[in-house]
């Protein structure tokens, strides 16, 4: 379905209300995939007397902002939360999990960064072909 556009305003307008929708689309999917993929780390159990903190399932965090002709999305982790008597920061610690350092599935933000390109193509394209 074509539309037909009887000034600048109006073409910018729709073209922004359809950015939105799919910076929103992105950012949910986005969202979801962060946890699916952080939660999978938890895969490989601990045993004996190795204790899971579940931090780094609790860690995913997105920001989506802007609007009109600008939208940024930032997805991270947060390192807030101080392993103890570790001795390492958390960031430190995250690098570990995903680096296979740790017991658990690592490469989790790895494949975070693959689902968000595949998520931008899908809920850009479709709207945007």
């Amino acid at each position: 379905m074509s539309k037909t556009f009887n000034s600048w305003s109006a073409l910018k307008s729709a073209l922004q209300k359809e950015v939105a929708s799919a910076m929103e689309e992105t950012a949910t999917k986005s969202f979801m995939d962060v946890h699916k993929n952080v939660d999978a780390f938890y895969s490989i159990g601990g045993s004996g007397a190795y204790q899971r903190t579940g931090q780094l399932a609790e860690s995913p965090e997105i920001m989506l902002s802007g609007g009109g002709d600008n939208y940024s999305m930032e997805l991270g982790l947060d390192t807030d939360f101080r392993y103890s008597p570790s001795g390492r920061d958390t960031a430190t610690i995250y690098t570990f999990a995903e680096e296979n350092g740790l017991r658990g599935k690592g490469a989790f933000w790895r494949k975070t960064k693959e689902d968000v390109k595949k998520n931008i193509k899908e809920s850009f394209g479709k709207r945007f072909e």
